[in-house]
């Protein structure tokens, strides 16, 4: 990743700021709407979320890989989903911005990864996901486009070597689904949610 770590700081902030923004105004009604991730509605979706940040910070502090994916099936979003969200955010940037953690090897279960490379992976599912709610909940699709930028430029070094992810050839499209073919000409956001198995 070609960026200095305050600049990922920041756009994890951003794409933070963006997510919690879209689950504040979720209406009642549209937790159970269905999300463009086959197996969840509303509500898992932004449940995945939090539990992603929990499990992060868990991993830079020493935790395994069979507490991840323990950890990952849980749904308590309980009566405050974006300051269940917000919070959860919070502590795992502090925890991704405490000293030595970016070049913290963690026990990641989907293949060899340091601190650095997680927090590469949390800016691009949080952007993604940011997509997927704002499709479900029929609020404006447009990303962030230094975002989108970004992981564009960064696709190939945060997905290489990620078993399941979208460069794995043997992969089972368990977390992520089959990218449809490129069109002639397509935007950056659009070619990047495509390679992520969405159809925009």
């Amino acid at each position: 990743m070609r960026n200095a770590d305050d600049v990922l700081f920041e756009h994890l902030r951003r794409t933070n700021e963006d997510f919690a923004d879209l689950v504040g105004s979720v209406e009642p009604e549209q937790w159970t709407a269905p999300t463009p991730c086959a197996d969840w509605d509303v509500r898992a979706l932004v449940s995945h979320l939090v539990q992603a940040n929990v499990i992060y910070r868990m991993l830079l502090h020493g935790g395994t890989s069979d507490e991840f994916l323990t950890i990952r099936e849980q749904n308590s979003l309980g009566d405050d989903p974006a300051g269940l969200f917000r919070t959860a955010a919070e502590e795992c940037l502090a925890a991704f911005a405490e000293p030595g953690a970016l070049d913290r090897e963690v026990d990641y279960p989907f293949g060899p990864a340091d601190g650095r490379k997680l927090l590469g992976l949390l800016i691009a599912d949080t952007v993604v996901h940011t997509w997927d709610l704002a499709r479900a909940t029929g609020e404006p699709e447009d990303l962030d486009p230094q975002l989108v930028e970004w992981i564009d430029d960064n696709f190939e070094h945060l997905y290489t070597g990620v078993t399941e992810g979208p460069l794995d050839q043997n992969r089972t499209y368990e977390h992520f689904a089959a990218p449809a073919q490129p069109p002639t000409a397509e935007t950056r956001q659009h070619r990047v949610l495509r390679r992520a198995g969405r159809r925009p």
